[in-house]
């Protein structure tokens, strides 16, 4: 059983977001702007996933874990959707509509990937969504991303969602094996899964690029290389997230977090 803890914590994103900065600071950023705007379709996506899953899992410990792993993508979820309130009132309403239309279209894929797709392509689609941004979050943290100050616009909701992405790092793979476990099927589902996401994080970052007026510029920093190392791991057919250690820092950070949580169970 993994050891998950659910945190109830909730940002009031104050503080003004500022983008008048460089290029390449731009090429960052906007991606994880465009990030955020997914949050409020994706994880309600492997939310409804993992509720269908339930009813197939026999190992009674990994069902506690799925339980709190979608309640932790639950709080995230909730905090990201008042955060791109926030994004989308910093562009003028043209941009705003561009972006919600965005938004609408990834929903639909979502909706329909319920509605239409089985089980076994949806809790592999998570699993590879869960693989990456693991292996981003790892990344993130090796580069001392999670330190305060040093996160995107949002502040620390950026260490709070990607320091439980790592503690709950091992859920969705262990479904995918309990359920489905074809490494083929992994790497081809699951790699569509990765190109689909990323392509409208895309979109999200290119919208909000063109309204600045600026390039929408290709990162190559030290953390970016790490997470493309870190990523192409888990194409390894022994890929196993339950080997990966917890970074230093990273449970401390989730200490500090549960100390500030309204609730935790």
């Amino acid at each position: 059983m993994a050891d998950i803890t659910v945190r109830k914590l909730r940002f009031d994103f104050a503080d003004p977001i500022d983008l008048d900065m460089s290029d390449e600071d731009l090429g960052e950023v906007l991606p994880a702007l465009g990030l955020s705007m997914t949050m409020p379709y994706l994880e309600p996506y492997l939310i409804r996933t993992m509720k269908v899953a339930l009813k197939s899992i026999t190992n009674p410990e990994l069902a506690a874990d799925v339980r709190h792993f979608s309640q932790q993508e639950g709080h995230h979820y909730r905090n990201h959707a008042e955060f791109n309130v926030k994004i989308r009132d910093y562009f003028d309403d043209t941009t705003a509509a561009e972006l919600v239309s965005i938004e609408e279209a990834l929903e639909a894929d979502y909706q329909r990937f319920t509605r239409e797709k089985s089980l076994r392509f949806n809790v592999t689609y998570a699993e590879g969504f869960e693989a990456m941004t693991c292996a981003g979050a790892l990344a993130m943290a090796e580069h001392g991303l999670f330190d305060p100050g040093s996160t995107p616009p949002g502040g620390e909701l950026w260490a709070w969602h990607m320091a439980e992405e790592i503690e709950h790092r091992t859920v969705a793979f262990n479904v995918f094996e309990e359920l489905v476990g074809s490494y083929p099927y992994r790497i081809f589902i699951g790699s569509w899964s990765q190109y689909h996401y990323l392509s409208y994080i895309g979109r999200f970052a290119k919208c909000m690029a063109n309204a600045l007026g600026r390039p929408l510029v290709r990162v190559h920093r030290p953390m970016q290389r790490t997470a493309i190392r870190r990523y192409l791991k888990t194409w390894n057919p022994r890929y196993n997230p339950a080997e990966i250690d917890m970074p230093q820092g990273v449970e401390e950070l989730l200490t500090r977090f549960s100390a500030m949580a309204e609730t935790t169970r």
